[in-house]
């Protein structure tokens, strides 16, 4: 059958897999050229994007090296001087179970300086020496691949260009957010070095001057938006923690309390009920009874808190039986005031990283990540003319059980 050369289709892709700590969820936008790129998708798929109308759906399982192979042969046994980062970057040090890019790696076979697929640290002995493994980090997990028909449109000409493979994109990155082995990743957590800031001055001396703008574009808003209006109770009492201008939350019977370091943000935020003024990195108590939030949600904030262990035992104190927690983020934050190690990690391995503080906090589970990329900026951010996509989106929740 010959492609109808004149059919775009938007479609929502996904991929749905569970490791040893929590289930994952990673969704990808993508516009796709029917005559070019059909074939580059999986051969169950083509159907779908060929034919297919709005709303359509489908959905295919592959066992663990089946769409995306995993080689033994490409787990390496290194020498410590193989670990070569960049000059700018010769601080790094590497750490069992993280990520580098493979270009930071020297003298191992097949790999190119300037890689920038990621490979995973294994092992690390006391002389340095490490093994490192090459594989796609989903290559080990069985998955469920998805598409979800958002939009058909016609095309008036077929003028050639670039292929892209949308599969591809929507699985670089997903799996980095698991552990390997079920062993704990070595993001530093003992260390107090991983939390510090360049600026160490009271973060109410930076956060003094309110910024009455939203910290995320107004379509990972949206999806943020849409993504609580699929999870949360329908009401309810909610602790929006480390708030300000802007909550993302969707219509509904609730009642939500902010919490945050600005109070002419917090006034002009229209979602609040009430609010508290309080620096959660001074004191990270929070000022309510115990079992008194059906849900508890932070956005755009974990990465600025320096003591997070203590907050989220706050977090399940203040927690209903069975209540719902949420961390999102993005790609933005404020240098001076972000934690170290978040800056040196990979999108997706701020996932795990906000899993392990989790794990770590007893009366927490029922894990789960999810994440959203690839959407179109609205040409009328500002940031429009340099950035052409919209800003991802993560989010890491669960449940207290105990």
């Amino acid at each position: 059958m010959m492609k109808n050369v004149k059919r775009g289709v938007e479609l929502i892709l996904g991929v749905e897999w569970e490791s040893s700590l929590a289930k994952h969820y990673d969704e990808y936008y993508c516009k796709v050229n029917v005559w070019r790129e059909c074939e580059l998708f999986p051969k169950e798929f083509r159907p779908l994007i060929e034919e297919g109308s709005i709303g359509d759906h489908m959905e295919a399982e592959y066992n663990a090296g089946e769409l995306i192979p995993f080689d033994r042969g490409e787990i390496y046994e290194c020498k410590t001087w193989q670990f070569h980062p960049p000059e700018k970057l010769k601080n790094v040090r590497l750490r069992k179970g993280r990520f580098y890019p493979l270009g930071f790696f020297r003298g191992v076979p097949g790999i190119y300086a300037g890689n920038p697929y990621p490979g995973r640290v294994l092992t690390i002995e006391k002389n340095g020496d490490f093994v490192l493994d090459a594989n796609h980090p989903l290559s080990r997990y069985k998955f469920k691949l998805k598409a979800t028909i958002k939009n058909v449109f016609e095309k008036f000409s077929e003028l050639g260009g670039r292929c892209k493979d949308h599969i591809e994109s929507l699985l670089l990155g997903p799996g980095m957010q698991a552990r390997y082995n079920n062993e704990p990743t070595d993001f530093g957590l003992e260390e107090q070095e991983t939390f510090s800031r360049d600026d160490e001055t009271p973060d109410t001396i930076f956060y003094a001057e309110p910024r009455l703008i939203g910290h995320i574009d107004r379509t990972c808003h949206a999806n943020l938006v849409n993504f609580y209006a699929k999870n949360l109770p329908k009401q309810g009492k909610i602790l929006d923690l480390m708030s300000s201008y802007e909550s993302h939350l969707p219509k509904g019977d609730y009642e939500v309390v902010g919490l945050g370091i600005n109070e002419v943000e917090l006034k002009n935020n229209p979602r609040l009920n009430m609010y508290v003024v309080k620096d959660i990195n001074a004191d990270p108590s929070l000022p309510f009874e115990d079992e008194t939030f059906d849900v508890v949600v932070c956005d755009l904030s974990i990465e600025y808190v320096i003591k997070p262990f203590e907050l989220l035992k706050e977090v399940k104190r203040v927690l209903k039986k069975n209540g719902k927690f949420f961390f999102s983020f993005s790609n933005r934050y404020f240098p001076p005031k972000v934690i170290k190690v978040w800056i040196d990690l990979h999108e997706f391995e701020r996932m795990g990283f906000v899993l392990e503080l989790l794990a770590r906090t007893e009366g927490l589970g029922e894990f789960r990540t999810y994440s959203l990329r690839g959407f179109p900026r609205p040409i009328n951010d500002k940031w429009s003319a340099v950035c052409t996509l919209s800003d991802p989106l993560y989010v890491v929740y669960g449940r207290k059980i105990s």
